[in-house]
């Protein structure tokens, strides 16, 4: 019974981060321009601050609510990495619509314009 109480806590936790990430991305991580390194590198931090702070002998509450933060911090921070460096983009082969990576930022050496070369002398040898 232990083992379907965690497994539902887990599920309903993942939904929940889920929930939030996709808030988040809609109304504020949109807006915010960052280097996707600096992204990683704090939710690196964020995954080993508890460690850390357990190794200096800092008390942290054994509450499981709070043991959860710090996954949940991570794990938004990691899917907007992902977002950021473009791996969670939809995928189109769409020949009219230009390429984008990450937020806004557009590739510009797959965008590719092809024009037409003008030929000014098709209309004076054509015969009626």
């Amino acid at each position: 019974m232990e083992i379907v109480k965690q497994l539902l806590l887990m599920i309903v936790f993942a939904v929940i981060i889920l929930i939030v990430y996709n808030i988040l991305k809609v109304y504020v991580l949109n807006k915010i321009n960052i280097n996707k390194w600096i992204v990683l590198v704090l939710g690196i931090l964020v995954l080993f601050l508890p460690g850390i702070l357990v190794s200096l002998g800092v008390k942290l509450p054994n509450n499981s609510f709070w043991q959860f933060i710090p996954s949940g911090i991570f794990i938004i921070l990691f899917l907007w990495f992902m977002d950021l460096n473009g791996w969670m983009s939809k995928k189109t082969k769409s020949s009219t619509s230009s390429t984008y990576t990450g937020y806004g930022k557009k590739d510009k050496k797959k965008d590719v314009i092809i024009k037409p070369k003008a030929k000014p002398n098709r209309v004076k040898n054509k015969k009626n």
